[in-house]
């Protein structure tokens, strides 16, 4: 089980419990965290990522899930939103490929506690590029340049290995 700063794992495994057993899990009401929604898009030997703009990281674009809303029509709509890529669920892949609990800083400017987020990882495809809806920076991040572990998790779990580059400098 992993460790949150200021928080004992019987505390952290209450949090969750409770989130998962809120009246609506997804609904951000409730400030001990909420059930989110994020998309994993491949295509080359890529990853789509997002510069975080609060967190300050490359991370897989996804978010909040809307009254009435699927989590992977959520995870579908907030890839459009940051990027402007129309994606489809994978269709090898229709469930979750990760489930990831992680804790979200607190945010002053949005009036935000800390709290956190148990996200459900899609594995996506894309359809076609439009123009982003959002002014946030992103890329294709071969493998082998992925930083983040839960990125590198859910690709050892669908079987990618990293790729070599033909400029990467071996030790």
């Amino acid at each position: 089980m992993q460790k949150f700063a200021g928080f004992s794992n019987s505390n952290f495994v209450e949090r969750v419990y409770s989130i998962l057993n809120y009246e609506n899990p997804c609904n951000r009401s409730n400030n001990l965290g909420h059930i989110t929604a994020s998309g994993l898009v491949i295509k080359d030997g890529a990853v789509l990522l997002i510069f975080h703009p609060y967190i300050k990281s490359w991370l897989q674009p996804g978010g909040h899930i809307d009254n009435g809303e699927s989590p992977v029509d959520a995870a579908i709509r907030e890839i459009y939103e940051e990027t402007g890529f129309v994606c489809v669920p994978a269709p090898e892949e229709t469930a979750p490929i990760d489930i990831d609990v992680h804790e979200i800083p607190c945010n002053s400017k949005k009036g935000e506690a800390a709290h956190l987020h148990i996200d459900l990882l899609y594995c996506l495809k894309v359809l076609r590029q439009e123009k982003s809806q959002e002014d946030i920076a992103y890329a294709w991040i071969s493998f082998d340049k992925i930083e983040c572990h839960r990125i590198k998790r859910a690709l050892a779990k669908m079987n990618y290995a990293p790729s070599t580059s033909s400029n990467s400098v071996s030790s």
